[in-house]
Formats: C-alpha cells, structure tokens, sequence
C-alpha cells in the first residue's frame, strides 16, 4: 500500500516537474512521466521497453552508455546530449542518472531537462563577446584568433593569405559636422558595405574607431587581394545618405601577404597597417601593398605612443591635466608591451588606465553640469559614454603579439576624445570657468 502511495505521489510529481523523469533497467525504460513522454513525443505504450540509447544521437550513445551505470549507488554528473524524438526531431538535454536498487532487481532513474533555449542563449552570449557592439562585425579579438588559425594552417599546408588594414578617409569631418550619431550610423553603413565587397569566407572586422580589417583565406597571390581591395575602396567611394545628410568618405587600404610580408601576426598587421599609411599620404581612396624595403615594422621604434603637442592642451586645467594623466597611463601601457611584461602587470595597467577614464569622464561631466550647460552635458554624456564602452569591449590583445595595433587604437582613442571635447571647452572658457 504505501508503495502504491509513493508511486502515486512520484507519478503526481513528475507530471508537474520541469524536469522530465523515467526509470530504466538493464537502460530499458520501465516507467516514463508524462513530461519524459512529451519530450521525447512518445506515447505509453511505445515508450516502455524501449532503448533509451536509441531516444540520442547516435553518435553519443557509446559514451552515455557508461554513464547509464545501474550498480547500486552509482551517480552520473549533469552530461549534455542531444535527444532525438520520435518525429526525428533534435533538441539539447542535459541528463542526470542515479542507480537505485528497485522492486526485481537494480535500475537506475534518470532525470532529463530540455535546455535547447538556455543553449542558444549561451551560444548569442559567446557571439556577442567577439562582435562590436555598433557595427555587429566581429571584433578585434575574434579577428585575431582567426588570423592566428588562419597561420596554423598556412604554415602546415604552406599555403598563402593576404590581411588588409583599413580607414575611413573623412569620418573627422562628418562628426565635426554632423555630430556623433551621424558617424555611428555611418559607420554601421561601411560595415554592411564593407562586408558586402569581401568573400564569404572572408573576415571582415572593426578593430577600433573608424579602422576595419580583413583576412582574406582564399587571396594566394596579389591579384587576389587587390581585386577584394579595390571592390571595398570602390565600396565606399559612393555617397551615403544618412538622415537625410549626404556623406562623402572613402577608404585607405593597405595589404600585406603571408608569407611575403611576414610569417607572423604582429608582422603581418604591421606590414598591412604600414601599407594603408602610405595610401593615405597618397591621397586616400586607395590601396597599397606593403613594401619589404620599409624598415622594420616590428621593432620598438615604430611602436606608437602618445605625443603630447600644444594643439592638445584646451585651456581647462581640469581637462588638460586628466588628459595628460591618460596620455601617461596609455604610454605605461606601450612601455609594459615593449619591455614584455608578464600578463598580471599588464592587466594591471590597463585596470589603471580604464579606472582613470572613468573618473576623468565623471569629472569632466560634473564640471560642464555645474556650469550650466545642459543640453551639452548630456551630450556629452553620451560622447564619453561611447568612448568607455569602446575602451571596455575592445578585448585588447595584452601581449608583445600586435602591440603597435593595440597602441595606435588606444593613442587614437584619447586623440578622438581629446578633440569631442574641444566645443565643451570653449563654452566654459567664455563663463570663466576654467576649472
């Protein structure tokens, strides 16, 4: 009798659980719940006696099979499996299994929960952490690694790929112009052009501010490369028309190829970064390949610091001596990377650096507020809210690999904010506030 109870009450709480439970001996089910049966799209009669084995895919069932252990006191740990429902249907499961002496001999319970949802939700998480935010390309981490694979398999087949760098020619002027929402959009314009002009197994990414980049797997010779190249400059030589404002850019592009220009990454981006300045002294709206007569591009001499210059001091004490510290704190940063500092002490500098520009950002924004200012403070807001999250979600590679990239996007960066704040700073110099 009481048996009976406790299979009614087992049954009574099965039908309402989220999680779907059955029984197996000998990995047979002897007894499903209503939520085993739904999940697996089975009826009663056809679900008992069946191989749960034969419920995942088939590929799984030799390692789940020792999972399934029925020896009295046996536990099996939470393990991921794909189901196959009686439709032919897949979905992700997560299965637990706890062996139980029962009524004729041992078995095991199984406890099974659908976690397709959670999975996928996991999955857009993972992708979100390697995509920029604004444009939705894959970011400058992601663009690393695939670079990194791309070496890998180059140097075991020996074959060759090319990697472009490039930059918007003109953006300055559409945000002096037109402000900042009008560069964002902008810029997500580029990207989806940009994307359009590679190849499908191209990657195209945004590794900071107004700069992309591509690798290009399938580009073995310059031809290859130049023809990609020259759709992306032609790409963005076509006006684009953003809230009703027509905006002329175009595009600098500078290529390097594997093994030509270097057999690394650092070399290879360096080489491609090199290349893209040189199509930008020319004139912009162009591209070149990089040039193995350039010097070293590699060495400490060519990596980028901040220069303090006259042009950078706007008269607000306040602001000029915050920007100064920033200035410092990325030229400490440059200076671990050189010197090869290990990796504590290099996320110890950056934590440094993004603590001081979240300080720096709430003075600036205090200051501007109490004078009064505010339709400019809540852009300004805005503003150096962009740039923060741009700091934060840039996944900056903290090693000797592509420190003279990781630099210039952080010497661009301050350079960037720098020069938002030349308007801010004019309005409090005519209040006589100075700070």
């Amino acid at each position: 009798m009481q048996s009976d109870l406790a299979a009614a009450a087992l049954a009574g709480l099965a039908s309402r659980a989220v999680v779907a439970v059955g029984v197996l001996r000998q990995q047979r089910i002897v007894w499903a719940s209503p939520a085993l049966l739904r999940m697996f799209r089975l009826d009663e009669g056809n679900a008992l006696g069946k191989r749960f084995l034969d419920l995942v895919a088939a590929e799984e069932r030799e390692a789940l099979a020792r999972a399934l252990d029925e020896s009295p006191g046996a536990a099996s740990p939470p393990t991921l499996l794909h189901g196959q429902r009686a439709d032919g249907s897949v979905f992700d499961a997560e299965l637990t299994s706890t062996a139980f002496d029962l009524p004729g001999g041992p078995g095991a319970v199984i406890a099974v929960r659908d976690v397709t949802e959670q999975r996928r939700a996991e999955t857009r998480l993972a992708e979100l952490a390697f995509l920029d935010p604004l444009t939705e390309l894959p970011n400058r981490a992601l663009f690393f690694d695939r670079l990194r694979q791309a070496l890998v398999h180059a140097r075991r087949h020996g074959s060759a790929f090319a990697v472009l760098v490039g930059d918007v020619d003109g953006l300055k002027r559409i945000n002096d112009r037109h402000g900042h929402e009008t560069g964002d959009a902008l810029l997500q314009v580029v990207a989806k052009r940009l994307r359009a002009a590679a190849r499908e197994d191209d990657t195209v990414a945004r590794i900071g501010g107004d700069e992309f980049a591509a690798l290009l797997p399938r580009a073995t010779s310059p031809e290859d490369a130049s023809m990609v190249a020259t759709r992306m400059v032609r790409a963005l030589d076509a006006p684009i028309v953003i809230a009703g404002q027509q905006c002329q850019i175009g595009f600098s592009v500078g290529i390097a190829l594997h093994p030509a220009h270097g057999k690394d990454t650092d070399a290879l981006v360096a080489h491609a970064d090199g290349a893209m300045y040189i199509a930008k002294r020319a004139g912009g709206r162009r591209f070149e390949f990089a040039r193995l007569r350039d010097p070293d591009v590699t060495g400490p001499l060519r990596l980028p610091l901040f220069e303090w210059y006259e042009a950078h001091v706007l008269g607000v004490p306040l602001m000029d001596e915050q920007h100064q510290e920033l200035a410092t704190l990325i030229n400490r940063l440059g200076e671990d990377l050189k010197a090869g500092q290990d990796a504590d002490k290099l996320s110890e500098s950056l934590s440094e650096l993004l603590k001081a520009a979240r300080g720096h950002f709430a003075r600036e924004e205090w200051l501007i507020s109490n004078a009064g200012l505010g339709v400019a403070a809540e852009r300004h807001r805005q503003e150096s809210g962009r740039l923060l999250e741009d700091l934060e979600s840039q996944s900056i590679q903290l090693d000797r690999k592509n420190m003279a990239l990781t630099m210039r996007h952080l010497t661009g960066w301050l350079a960037r904010h720098i020069e938002a704040d030349k308007p801010y700073a004019s309005q409090l110099i005519e209040r006589g506030l100075q700070g």
